[in-house]
């Protein structure tokens, strides 16, 4: 009876949680229905000071709820939602078992962001890719914050090649795709780990040299979270997603937090400002950069940067795309990222056909 009963309340508590995640649907689809009524257009064409006006008739969503609900999208199609120990940190990942023989996949955020920012990277991949992986850096989306206190940025790279080894051990060499300071991250280990890394596919990455006025464009925080919202989507889009509307303000509040400050507060006192030119020569890995043309997040001399300094990366040039092309280009972006994994999927055979002669 004792075991019949928790059975029954087991499945009594999974179905609460799926009424709970269909009513967190309809009330975003509802939003958005309230967003296109009232401020749609005046948000996508408009000056900062007219979003602002507009941001008024814009529902105030916390980013918890987009969280849960990308969660809950994600467990659907499959996803192992894990929480462990990973290079001395605690982190959160979810994890796919792909259909493909080529290499694993290892998806990065940017700063601020969480791994649903990279889930529009994950269906083009589940067919070429042995195992896909999207990190939640410490501090951002599911894993807690360190104890310790914020991570610089090395230690944020230590974390990642940690993953590395750990998956290398079990699937052989893999890719990592990043985006901003996952982009980083992913340059990093190819150059820590050459022997680990087969290809590296960065979205407008972080690492470039950057100078002071770049960095002044960075701002500390915002006073009014509408100021905040505004700015935030100039910076990171060309033409902003409705969806990014509804969670604007928190995103502006979320700047704030002592996770994104302590990596631009070492930005500003030139510790791990960027990767290195010497860092950038010495990868050895295949590297794809994918660089939104309209970014006002990160200067356009970054393109230069990995251009001259990344040996045989090809540089391209997303047009009409902010910072985050996987969000604002998801069609271009999903097929540029199959083809780089796939033709690291062809060499791969290729290579073992070579040493089966």
């Amino acid at each position: 009876m004792s075991e019949a009963h928790d059975i029954g309340q087991r499945e009594a508590t999974a179905a609460e949680r799926r009424a709970g995640e269909a009513r967190l649907w309809l009330v975003l689809a509802s939003q958005r229905r309230k967003l296109g009524m009232r401020a749609r257009r005046l948000l996508a064409r408009s000056t900062v000071e007219m979003q602002m006006l507009a941001l008024r008739g814009v529902p105030d969503l916390r980013l918890d709820w987009l969280r849960r609900l990308s969660h809950a999208a994600l467990i659907a199609q499959g996803a192992e939602s894990w929480t462990g120990t990973i290079g001395r940190q605690r982190v959160h990942r979810y994890a796919f078992t792909g259909r493909g023989n080529g290499p694993a996949v290892l998806l990065l955020h940017g700063l601020g962001g969480s791994a649903d920012s990279m889930a529009p990277l994950v269906p083009p991949l589940l067919d070429i890719a042995p195992r896909l992986v999207l990190l939640e850096l410490p501090g951002h989306g599911r894993s807690p914050a360190p104890a310790t206190g914020p991570l610089s940025a090395i230690e944020h790279g230590e974390v990642v090649t940690a993953v590395v080894d750990r998956m290398y051990a079990d699937y052989g060499k893999i890719a990592i795709v990043g985006s901003s300071l996952g982009g980083a991250l992913a340059l990093h280990s190819a150059h820590a780990r050459p022997d680990k890394v087969a290809g590296v596919v960065g979205l407008n990455p972080a690492g470039a040299d950057l100078s002071e006025a770049a960095l002044e464009l960075l701002p500390a925080s915002f006073e009014d979270e509408r100021v905040g919202a505004a700015h935030t989507a100039q910076l990171l889009f060309h033409r902003t997603p409705w969806l990014f509307w509804l969670i604007a303000r928190d995103l502006a509040r979320s700047w704030a937090t002592p996770t994104v400050q302590r990596i631009l507060d070492d930005a500003r006192k030139n510790v791990a400002r960027s990767l290195g030119s010497e860092v950038l020569r010495n990868i050895r890995a295949k590297v794809l950069i994918l660089w939104g043309e309209k970014d006002r997040l990160l200067p356009a001399s970054s393109v230069e940067d990995f251009r001259r300094n990344v040996p045989g990366a090809k540089v391209e040039i997303v047009p009409r795309c902010g910072h985050i092309p996987q969000l604002e280009r998801p069609a271009y972006t999903r097929r540029r990222v199959r083809e780089f994994i796939s033709e690291l999927s062809s060499g791969r055979e290729q290579s073992a056909a070579n040493s089966s002669r």
